[in-house]
């Protein structure tokens, strides 16, 4: 061993390592003001600190984070506030958890708490029951309440287990120290700790960029999302986002949107964790940052009679999670299950009974943007949406109808008003029927969705936020199918 890393290791071994209680961190509150590709959409909210609650010393875990952009002329607003109460100890257990959402997307809030034997979830929202939910112990400790920070500090990996309180389900988390550097602004250089932090089915991770005092400098996700510190009053004040412009990316010229079909994208700025081939969609290099997407449409092979599986299929190993119902797609609903039998009746055939579920969302809703809903069973009700709450009721009443079936998020080939041919952000389905996954479109109606629909992520993948406003298109070219 050298000198130099003998004297470090000797001054590692006489420096106790922090815990999840003596880590540094701010005594108050910290904010931050969420940018999008530069302009100001929304603010971020974190503290942890130690209580008395109820005779016990608790570490309570509290984040709060909201969004103000404009859709098609009008303004939406999201909000979420999220808290989590542990013992005070290293290795404590998580005893308490809240959730609460509001704005437009409806008000719901999630209210549970947990032993070592299991977990209660009681979820509370509009115009729908109380539902109770029995959920597996989660080995959840206080260490998750600052886990990138405890990175930062012991310049190591810090992994455990997490409650999702958004779907209720267990995440496995890691948050990985990667390197120190200095982060310069406004004539001043701050030391940094830069962490990264995913679960393992996350492609971009969020990236804290933490002060040697425990601050929060920065938190990025990708290239055009980033969330800095700033004093509540800046970090509160907002500019006007106009989400479809920032986040569009203008194609050369028109496509065609004919099933079969195929196109192939050069696009730049699309990271090679997300180039993964499948069935529609294949990517090659073409150097300087840019990759060649092709993306092929063909007919449903499900569509022969004699090839679609039978439904309901049985939730067992990789279809259960196709098939179960989360906070979203409450596809336990009575007014889902009722109305997924309506609409399905004794259809046999998964692709087939799949093509009913499609027409009826199709026809159902209204296409209004900025009117979102976060449950299927309210978009059920309202009656009107924008692709998200097409795909969303779709899901919810496909695995009520016994199809598996998930979400995928990505581009869509359009022109609106302005005339200018472009890939849009957009969100439609697929379902599965034997070992094929068909992509369907419910907001166009389309029964195999066409070769313009750039898959980006699939089911609770939502990392590809972070190439909002990042990705461009130098060619689009249609080939023979």
């Amino acid at each position: 061993m050298s000198p130099a890393l003998l004297v470090a290791a000797l001054l590692s071994a006489g420096s106790p390592q922090p815990d999840v209680l003596s880590v540094p961190r701010p005594s108050g509150p910290e904010w931050l003001g969420v940018y999008l590709v530069g302009k100001k959409a929304g603010w971020a909210r974190f503290e942890v600190g130690r209580e008395r609650r109820e005779g016990q010393d608790v570490l309570v875990a509290t984040s709060e984070i909201q969004f103000r952009v404009t859709i098609a002329g009008k303004q939406v607003e999201r909000r979420q506030r999220d808290q989590k109460v542990y013992q005070a100890r290293p290795g404590g257990s998580l005893l308490a958890f809240k959730s609460e959402r509001s704005g437009d997307g409806g008000n719901r809030t999630v209210e549970g708490s947990c032993t070592p034997r299991a977990c209660r979830a009681t979820l509370a929202a509009e115009g729908s029951p109380l539902q109770v939910k029995e959920l597996p112990p989660v080995p959840e400790t206080a260490e998750q309440a600052d886990a990138f920070r405890l990175a930062a500090a012991r310049r190591s990996t810090v992994a455990g287990a997490m409650l999702d309180l958004e779907q209720l389900r267990e995440k496995k988390m890691q948050d990985v120290f990667q390197r120190r550097e200095k982060l310069g602004g406004a004539g001043v250089e701050v030391p940094v700790a830069v962490v990264a932090e995913s679960e393992p089915t996350d492609r971009l991770p969020a990236v804290y960029l933490v002060a040697d005092d425990g601050r929060v400098v920065e938190v990025r996700w990708g290239e055009s999302l980033v969330a800095k510190a700033e004093p509540e009053a800046v970090a509160r004040r907002l500019d006007k986002v106009d989400l479809f412009n920032l986040s569009r990316v203008s194609l050369p010229g028109p496509l065609p949107q004919s099933v079969p079909g195929r196109i192939r994208f050069v696009m730049h700025g699309l990271p090679p964790a997300f180039q993964v081939d499948d069935a529609r969609q294949s990517y090659r290099p073409e150097g300087s940052g840019e990759v060649a997407v092709t993306v092929t449409a063909r007919p449903a092979g499900a569509g022969d009679p004699a090839r679609d599986a039978r439904r309901p299929v049985r939730a067992t190993g990789e279809m259960a999670e196709f098939l179960a119902p989360t906070p979203e797609v409450d596809a336990d609903d009575p007014r889902i299950r009722r109305t997924a039998g309506q609409v399905v009746g004794d259809t046999r055939g998964v692709y087939a009974a799949s093509r009913k579920i499609l027409d009826f969302v199709y026809r159902r809703l209204e296409k209004v943007y900025g009117q979102s809903r976060d449950r299927a069973s309210e978009v059920l009700v309202a009656g009107k949406g924008d692709c998200s709450e097409h795909a969303l009721l779709f899901l919810a009443l496909a695995r009520a109808a016994g199809i598996p079936a998930r979400g995928v998020h990505g581009l869509v080939y359009a022109r609106y008003a302005d005339g200018v041919p472009a890939l849009y952000w957009h969100a439609w389905v697929e379902v599965r029927s034997g070992k094929e996954w068909i992509a369907m479109d419910p907001t166009f109606d389309q029964p195999v969705a066409d070769a313009t629909h750039v898959a980006l992520g699939r089911g609770t993948q939502a990392d590809a936020v972070g190439l909002l406003g990042a990705l461009t298109v130098a060619r689009a070219e249609p080939l023979a199918p």
